[in-house]
């Protein structure tokens, strides 16, 4: 029986082809589902037909040129100043429109936010954050911000901050346009302002920048992970070529760059699942190789508990690490074992305890609600054992299975995208008693497959750190080294990337080339 005979719902491309826009909006409601040309059929136990359509033709092409910034006049005339778009409901009860003028610029955050309210109009199924499928939420708010502050006092710049007026407009919008709950519309406003405060520290008129040095080794995987990283054991062989290729990587991009960077994060993987001597290496090569400012905020990724030792953590304060990560996921060894995450939570208290000794004064500390096999009320229990560390910021993330992790493999995931009322009230609970002991939201961010569609969310007594705020915001230039490493060029406003390899092999000996596309691509020669 063919595909269309078993379904009984289905939505419908008309002049324009988000297949991609379309199929995270429908991953919230029915899970994933591959289009058979430009037509969704899905799963229902009642007939619906939704048309979404462009009333002008919308060339593939160019849309996806327009998104990455590189059109030119030429081509950007070939496209209409406006159009109407469309998402059309037909069911039993009749049928329902949405429209609205939009550019094309707007054309996949207009679509998102239509056709969620059309799938939410016939599931029933009601989102904390609304429509917001592939939009920062604090992106939008600080958007919405700037919006009703030029209507209102545009002398004023960010810096100033926003007035109760402009703020209330803002929630408006947020809470009907956009369909957030009254909570997350509140939280949205809130860590915003908290982003931007982070982010008034870049002078991008400066030359202001940050740094992200990414080693994609762990000692073994964890279940929820869909990361391309190898085992510091298996692949042994490789961990000294790799870490003499992002030295020489380093080395190579720096070598006119005299400005020192605002930010500089080790992360991967777990950069100290190397082993002290090749640590210590790791790090001096790639220190020495860029400016050092006297304010720069510098943090390790230690990941992993069971990965650090007293003199990993010697030779990162020695470096100039004054911010390390150290990151259980769960306070329960039973959740722990089931995710394999090769650690226990005896590990962690004594990794915390090292750090301190080390004389670490800034420690984050995450989380993940939602995580397989923790049993109820565990994730509010971690929380709880983690504040008694008194770690100086604390990351909330919500479980998020993508493609490639062996959650997703072998379904011990379990449906995480429809509503979960348990796991909403886990996560807004966590963030009452951070909030009630002095932690206040800093940094926010969503994941297309994050349960129930919630958030992760940093939290941190007056720290904070403008690297993750920094990074999110595509409003700073970022230079990225090692395997799989983003960098970003802001020009004109605008964020324009440069991706290296992600394969090791590929990414060591390619080196040389490697350094050369990106000194083009920074205009370094």
């Amino acid at each position: 029986m063919k595909m269309q005979e078993k379904q009984q719902a289905q939505i419908l491309l008309i002049n324009h082809q988000e297949i991609a826009v379309v199929a995270d909006v429908v991953r919230q409601f029915f899970g994933n589902i591959q289009p058979d040309g430009l037509i969704f059929y899905l799963p229902s136990d009642e007939p619906f037909t939704i048309h979404t359509s462009s009333s002008e033709e919308l060339p593939p092409d160019l849309i996806r040129r327009l998104m990455r910034n590189e059109l030119t006049a030429a081509e950007q005339s070939l496209l209409p100043e406006l159009f109407e778009l469309n998402v059309r409901l037909q069911n039993k009860s009749g049928q329902r429109i949405w429209r609205e003028q939009s550019r094309p610029a707007d054309l996949r955050r207009g679509l998102r936010r239509l056709l969620h309210i059309a799938l939410s109009e016939q599931t029933g199924h009601k989102f904390p954050w609304g429509t917001l499928t592939g939009v920062r939420p604090t992106q939008l708010a600080l958007e919405l911000l700037e919006e009703k502050r030029l209507r209102t006092s545009p002398a004023a710049g960010r810096a100033y901050g926003y007035s109760s007026e402009e703020k209330a407009a803002a929630f408006r919008e947020l809470e009907e346009y956009w369909k957030l709950s009254q909570s997350k519309a509140a939280l949205a406003l809130e860590t915003a302002e908290a982003e931007q405060k982070l982010l008034n520290r870049i002078d991008l008129s400066a030359g202001d920048y940050i740094v992200y040095v990414g080693l994609p080794f762990c000692p073994s995987r964890c279940d929820y992970c869909s990361f391309i990283t190898e085992s510091a054991v298996s692949q042994a062989r490789l961990l000294n070529d790799y870490v003499e290729a992002v030295i020489a990587e380093t080395k190579g991009v720096f070598k006119k760059i005299k400005h020192p960077p605002s930010a500089v994060y080790f992360g991967g993987g777990t950069p100290t699942s190397l082993d002290e001597d090749l640590f210590a290496r790791y790090l001096s090569g790639v220190l020495q190789a860029i400016p050092a400012g006297s304010d720069g905020e510098y943090t390790m990724e230690a990941g992993r508990p069971d990965t650090i030792t007293s003199g990993k953590l010697k030779i990162a304060r020695e470096a100039g690490f004054k911010k390390i990560c150290i990151n259980p996921q769960s306070m329960l060894d039973e959740t722990l074992a089931a995710v394999s995450r090769r650690h226990s939570v005896a590990d962690t208290v004594k990794a915390v305890e090292l750090a301190r000794e080390a004389g670490f004064n800034d420690i984050n500390m995450d989380l993940i609600a939602g995580l397989p096999g923790d049993q109820k009320g565990g994730f509010l229990y971690s929380l709880d054992r983690v504040m008694e560390l008194k770690p100086e910021s604390i990351t909330l993330h919500t479980l998020s299975v993508k493609r490639g992790a062996f959650l997703d493999e072998d379904g011990k995931a379990g449906d995480p995208f429809l509503p979960q009322l348990s796991l909403i009230r886990q996560l807004e609970e966590g963030q009452q008693r951070l909030r009630s002991t002095g932690y206040k939201p800093y940094y926010l961010y969503k994941q297309k497959t994050a349960r129930s569609g919630l958030e992760n969310i940093g939290f941190s007594r007056n720290r904070g750190s403008l690297y993750n705020v920094a990074m999110m915001s595509d409003a700073v230039p970022v230079l990225g080294l090692g395997s799989g490493a983003t960098s970003k060029l802001i020009k004109d406003g605008k964020a324009k990337r440069f991706y290296n390899p992600k394969d090791l092999q590929g990414y060591i000996e390619r080196i040389e080339s490697i350094i050369l596309k990106k000194r083009d691509f920074f205009e370094l020669n």
